[in-house]
């Protein structure tokens, strides 16, 4: 396989995206919005600087008030990608086993989407894109790509050939 286009780390404690719950004036949020929306701000925040663009502004169907492009070519991949993460989760105190496989962590699919989410408008215009895409939850160490440290390691290749 190629070397990914892009490959960088983000550190900090990954947050699934999952269940959302209802607010009494019927609104649905995420059952951990703001662990979610700290998580997603770093993931972009170090795709920003790894990718070297600048994030659209305001985030939304308008052109980037910062270069005037519009939304649907405001990214740096326009076509369709793989993304793979490594997500390192921290080991609880009490668990002794060499994976995550307790309830005590989100479910792989949730930091997916969580991932997904963050780099829209980044690396790509679209998580709609991703039609290759892997999510691995390990502990500090285990897996080759782990980090030593909650967070996680992301990687991105543009598909050729598919269209």
């Amino acid at each position: 396989m190629t070397a990914p286009r892009f490959q960088f780390s983000v550190l900090g404690t990954p947050a699934g995206q999952g269940n959302l719950s209802g607010t009494r004036h019927g609104k649905l949020r995420h059952a951990n919005g703001d662990e979610l929306k700290v998580w997603r701000g770093k993931v972009r925040q170090a795709a920003v600087l790894h990718i070297g663009v600048h994030e659209r502004q305001p985030f939304g169907k308008q052109a980037c008030v910062l270069c005037d492009q519009p939304a649907k070519v405001h990214a740096a991949m326009l076509g369709p990608v793989r993304l793979e993460a490594v997500v390192t989760v921290e080991r609880p105190k009490t668990v002794t086993a060499r994976w995550p496989i307790t309830r005590g962590s989100s479910d792989w699919d949730h930091y997916a989407r969580a991932l997904g989410d963050a780099l829209t408008g980044v690396a790509y215009v679209d998580d709609s894109q991703v039609i290759d895409g892997r999510a691995i939850v390990t502990y500090p160490n285990v897996h080759p790509d782990a980090l030593a440290e909650p967070g996680a390691v992301i990687k991105i290749w543009p598909i050729e050939g598919v269209l």
